[in-house]
This record gives structure tokens, C-alpha cells and sequence, in this order.
């Protein structure tokens, strides 16, 4: 729930308005205005909860430093742009450079590996490229005339 909510909320049962309505009014349970107002008389003013789990290790400028790095070159990898972040003084492992994009909305794929050419394959190559090395132009024009290929 926003601070601006929670001073409404207090703002409404200060001016004497029953729990149950100020619930109504603001969209929430009877029970989250009841927490709400006794928090509110313990500290003497509208407290923002502390968040479970760990901190942030970037803020929104850092973030914002790494979407640069990234559309400078797409085609480079979270650790190449790792090292680029770490020459502007961020810190960080390869994982947070991946979900830092992935929030970003950036989408993550690995290139395909080109399969290389087997000893075979070599063989069949050169075999090809001998049987046609003496070939002239005219040789050549006939490969795609139809009437060539069916002999």
C-alpha cells in the first residue's frame, strides 16, 4: 500500500470516520485500516514497512548505465557488458547482469553453434571443386538451364 494511501487513511479516521467506511473508501480490508491506525498512534506517524530479503546491489542510474551498454552492441555477451559495467565502477556477477536485462525487458538467447566441417565433408568439398576447376564460363551459364540437367 502507497504512503499516500496510508495518510489518507489515517487523515479519515482522525476526522472521525468509522473503520469500516474508510475501508470501503480507500479499497481495502477493515483489518489492513485497524494495522494501519495503530501503527500510526504507536510512532506518531505513518511508517513505511521494512522490506524482507536482500538489498538492491544497483540503483535505477546504474540500471539505466547497463540498458546503454547493452543497445551500444546487442550482440554482445553478459560478460563482455559485465566488464563494461565494471569500468563505470559497477560491481556485480554475470546473473545480475542477466536479470538486470531480463527486467529490462531485454530477452536472452544463446547463438547457435555452427557445426564444423568433418574430414568428410572436406573430402566431398574438394572432390567437387577438382572435377569443376577446369570449367569455362559457358560450363557454368548451363547449370541452371533445365535442359542440361536432364541428360
Amino acid at each position: 500500500m502507497s504512503l499516500e494511501t496510508k495518510e489518507r487513511i489515517v487523515k479519515l479516521l482522525e476526522e472521525g470516520n468509522p473503520s469500516r467506511m474508510v475501508a470501503k473508501d480507500v479499497g481495502c480490508s477493515q483489518s489492513a485500516v485497524s494495522k494501519i491506525w495503530t501503527k500510526y498512534k504507536q510512532h506518531g506517524m505513518v511508517v513505511k514497512a521494512k522490506r524482507t530479503g536482500r538489498p538492491r546491489k544497483t540503483s535505477k542510474r546504474q540500471d539505466k548505465q547497463l540498458k546503454a551498454i547493452c543497445l551500444e552492441n546487442r550482440k554482445s555477451t553478459t560478460k563482455q557488458m559485465k566488464h563494461k559495467w565494471e569500468e563505470v565502477g559497477v560491481n556485480v556477477c554475470d546473473r545480475t547482469v542477466r536479470n538486470r536485462l531480463k527486467e529490462m525487458g531485454f530477452q536472452y538467447r544463446k547463438a547457435k553453434r555452427k557445426p564444423a566441417l568433418t574430414p568428410k565433408h572436406k573430402r566431398t568439398r574438394l572432390q567437387w571443386a577438382k572435377e569443376r576447376q577446369s570449367w569455362t564460363v559457358d560450363d557454368w551459364m548451363k547449370v541452371g538451364n533445365r535442359s542440361t540437367r536432364l541428360h
